[in-house]
């Protein structure tokens, strides 16, 4: 995955940008408020017997504080979610995403159910990711991006039948491989964005028109129905 050498350290230059610009936002809003909110509780513990009152003034002014950190906090969060994604699920985005692609189709397996943001933007990404790649580099007549929903699994493969490449070659070089495949910086990348959130991301692929799969794969447990917790939660009872 990813560009040549100038394509892979554009797109690690452009993370570590979005780094710095995240720590500089979390450092001037959450960091502060939080400075604020011990320093406030801290103030309160001490004036807890002397004034009471000015004490239960300050937990307030902590409280509203922990508020506003709150939703700068979720802010920030939503503002890191793609903006395709504001626009529909995630299956119909990668089927308006494939609709704009010659020769490519879109898959569906499983019964689509909710599944936190960031799973969805990183399984996005991947898929915009593959397809660039195909685009600029496989010769590929069709390509298939599958999403495939499991019980305990959220899947992503997108497979293309073009000219391949040798994974191994070019792992751990920023230099495309014999047929203008991309190196290892943008698979490295892409690799670590799904560890993250305890995925796994391959790509098989064989050189000499074999063709190429990437494949991603992140854990997302299924919710427990609201009326089996209710049952837990109720001392002597059973579910079933």
């Amino acid at each position: 995955m990813g560009g040549a050498g100038g394509q892979g350290e554009a797109v690690a230059a452009g993370v570590l940008r979005e780094r710095d610009r995240l720590a500089a936002e979390l450092h001037d809003t959450v960091a502060q408020g939080l400075t604020s909110m011990h320093l406030l509780l801290d103030a309160a513990d001490r004036e807890w017997t002397r004034e009471p009152g000015r004490a239960r003034l300050l937990v307030r002014q902590a409280a509203a504080t922990a508020r506003e950190n709150l939703a700068e906090a979720r802010r920030i969060i939503r503002d890191l979610a793609p903006a395709e994604l504001e626009r529909g699920a995630l299956a119909d985005v990668l089927r308006e995403l494939c609709a704009g692609e010659d020769g490519a189709r879109f898959r569906l397996e499983g019964e689509p159910r909710p599944v936190p943001g960031r799973v969805e933007g990183a399984l996005l990404r991947a898929a915009q990711g593959a397809l660039a790649n195909v685009r600029r580099h496989a010769r590929a007549s069709v390509v298939v991006v599958t999403l495939t929903y499991q019980p305990y699994v959220l899947a992503l493969d997108v497979w293309d039948d073009g000219v391949g490449f040798d994974p191994a070659a070019v792992a751990g070089h920023g230099h495309p491989g014999g047929h203008g495949h991309p190196g290892g910086d943008g698979l490295r990348l892409l690799r670590r964005r799904i560890a993250y959130l305890g995925g796994t991301a391959t790509v098989e692929s064989s050189p000499g028109g074999g063709g190429t799969v990437v494949s991603v794969c992140v854990p997302v447990p299924v919710p427990v129905p609201a009326a089996e917790t209710e049952a837990r939660a109720v001392p002597g009872s059973r579910s079933g």
